[in-house]
């Protein structure tokens, strides 16, 4: 063997770099390549190597170059294939291109594993599910220790929606690989798309200890900090992670959108500016973060402009509904049929409804599609509307046919809602209510003219943990019952009877649950006795947007919300509403004194005469 490979110094030259390669000693590798290279320019296997050193050293298009002109010298060896697929992927190359290169690497080595893994990941990018995972499971059995393969597979799992079954081939890939960050970052970002959040934070500690300053795990981090609403954390991660990649568009919206959650409107604005100028043209995700950072500031014009964006987000949930007939775009709509429609929940479409009164005016006919619930409310207030349930077939394509124009109703902001003038000069309130029904329920809350009625709600049920920290508890809220002789109404739909049963016997008489209301469901009765409320104290639910519907004052605690505050210390859109922001690095129920206090403020004074005149007593 010393013999032959004195004989041959081109293949002792290519051993020796092959050995550096394995080291790690990736220049010394490719000066042994080049040596031979100057001697056989056409030397296939050295070509190929020095292709991959490039790669390594993440050169990936001299590396496609070199690998490509190995296989034209030698175009019968299936490694160059499955090598040069992996520095086209590095590149961004289409997974048909991908497909068909690893298909060369297997007519020439159906067992080649590297191609076959590659083929996997085409696969899955093409959305071709049971053949990559065919694919994969194959390679786990005969590969059982080999990391990327369960990191793929993982990702396979991810995309078809099966998160749940991905976390165990994340976890095995961090077993397998612990010295790489990427395992530990997509395990993270599976939690978080699963929205377990409490078990990532304990492996993102881990993966913080086992790569310091490294900007993706730190990005990792500010993101999840994000979702747990723990805003002061996520900014801390998130400016150290651009600090370290400063050109990553990625991270400067991470960053904006903390600083906006934190409070920090002026600095957020500046920073989702700078994504605006390092990222792609159009990007819709970049347009709808900068649109609240604009509303945030309270610069209404830039940030209505960029509303519509969230249609384009994909990370949001909205219905993007399909039509035929053309957008409203502020037109003669006077012998139209206009359809107004919603994309976000029933806080979003009540808040936006208050805008209705102005398209009914200028429009020949209105006819406003919502869910079975809120249709009935509205209808209550706009008798001359046609309300009904959203005609759509499952690709959310718009199924009736009786209307010439269609608009949106939260972007309805754009013709009716300019600026802050607007909303000082808008009617308040626009809706209506059963007033009999109302005051059935008032005479049924004995003391009513001697007490001020408090309606209270303490959560919402989505108790998320991102949410949750905003909420109380029923013993959180407590001290709020005993702070002062009230009559304290529940207007907390879907409560659970322990909850109810805590303030009966904590409260006796004077804690009120009409029984035969059904809050949730019923929004004419949950509207009914609202009015019937001197003041409500509410999380931020569409409990506090009904009392702000119908003008009746509230105390609503929560987080910062830009399309809710447009910049003000309250919202434009109810008059009557305080917004409080519970503390940041502290439980909730350690803000309930200050939402005493503000209560105490509001009933300074108390007479029932505003509540009487609202129920036509």
């Amino acid at each position: 063997m010393a013999t032959q490979t004195a004989n041959n110094p081109a293949r002792e030259k290519m051993l020796k770099g092959l050995s550096y390669q394995k080291s790690g000693e990736i220049e010394k590798a490719q000066r042994c390549y080049k040596q031979v290279l100057k001697k056989s320019p056409n030397h296939p296997d050295a070509l190929h190597l020095l292709g991959v050193t490039y790669r390594q050293q993440g050169y990936p298009k001299r590396a496609v170059e070199y690998i490509q002109k190995a296989i034209k010298a030698n175009s019968n060896q299936a490694p160059f294939y499955a090598n040069l697929a992996r520095a086209m992927m590095d590149i961004g190359t289409d997974p048909e291109s991908l497909l068909a290169v690893c298909n060369k690497a297997l007519l020439l080595n159906p067992k080649e594993r590297e191609a076959r893994n590659i083929k996997g990941i085409a696969l899955t990018q093409l959305k071709e599910f049971n053949e990559a995972e065919m694919i994969f499971q194959e390679l786990v059995v005969e590969y059982p220790n080999f990391s990327d393969v369960y990191h793929n597979f993982g990702n396979l799992l991810m995309e078809a929606d099966k998160a749940e079954h991905a976390i165990n081939f994340f976890t095995k890939a961090c077993l397998l690989d612990p010295d790489n960050s990427n395992n530990f970052i997509q395990r993270s970002r599976c939690r978080m798309k699963l929205k377990q959040y409490e078990p990532s934070q304990l492996e993102l500690s881990e993966a913080l200890e086992r790569f310091p300053g490294d900007s993706e795990v730190e990005h990792e981090a500010a993101r999840l900090l994000f979702c747990m609403n723990e805003s002061r954390k996520s900014v801390e991660y998130a400016r150290k992670s651009l600090n370290s990649d400063p050109k990553n568009y990625h991270k400067a919206i991470t960053l904006g959108v903390s600083l906006l959650m934190l409070g920090e409107e002026k600095e957020s604005l500046e920073t989702m500016k700078m994504a605006q100028r390092l990222g792609p043209q159009g990007s819709k995700t970049i347009e709808w973060n900068l649109s609240l950072a604009y509303l945030a500031n309270g610069d209404l014009e830039n940030g209505w402009a960029l509303h519509k964006a969230r249609f384009g987000d994909p990370s949001l949930q909205v219905a993007d509904r399909k039509f035929e007939v053309p957008e409203w775009t502020g037109e003669d709509i006077s012998d139209k049929t206009v359809l107004v429609w919603a994309d976000q929940g029933l806080g979003d479409a009540l808040r936006a409804g208050t805008m209705l009164p102005e398209l009914i005016e200028k429009s020949g006919k209105v006819i406003i599609e919502l869910s079975e619930k809120a249709a009935k409310f509205f209808k209550y207030s706009f008798p001359s509307t046609i309300c009904r349930i959203a005609q759509v077939d499952k690709d959310l394509n718009a199924t009736a046919s009786d209307f010439d124009v269609h608009t949106n109703i939260s972007d309805l902001v754009e013709f009716f809602r300019p600026d802050l003038v607007s909303f000082k000069n808008a009617k308040c309130p626009v809706y209506s209510f059963e007033k009999e029904r109302a005051i059935g329920y008032l005479k049924r809350l004995q003391g009513h003219e001697k007490k001020p009625i408090i309606g209270f709600s303490w959560r919402s049920r989505n108790l998320a943990v991102n949410r949750a920290r905003f909420y109380l508890s029923a013993p959180g809220i407590a001290p709020v019952l005993e702070s002062r002789d009230a009559i304290f109404v529940n207007l907390q739909y879907l409560p659970v009877a322990k909850e109810l049963e805590f303030f009966r016997s904590k409260f006796g008489d004077r804690f009120h649950n009409l029984e035969d209301i059904d809050l949730f469901n019923d929004l004419l009765g949950a509207a009914a006795l609202t009015a019937c409320c001197d003041l409500v104290v509410s999380a931020n639910t569409s409990v506090a947007d009904m009392a702000g519907l119908l003008n009746v004052p509230c105390i609503r605690f929560g987080q910062q919300e830009a399309s809710l505050l447009l910049g003000q210390q309250n919202p434009p859109w109810y008059p009557s509403m305080t917004y409080m922001h519970p503390f940041l690095d502290r439980p909730c129920a350690e803000f309930v004194p200050e939402i005493i206090a503000a209560m105490n403020q509001h009933l300074e004074g108390w007479s029932p005469a505003p509540r009487n005149a609202r129920l036509g007593l």
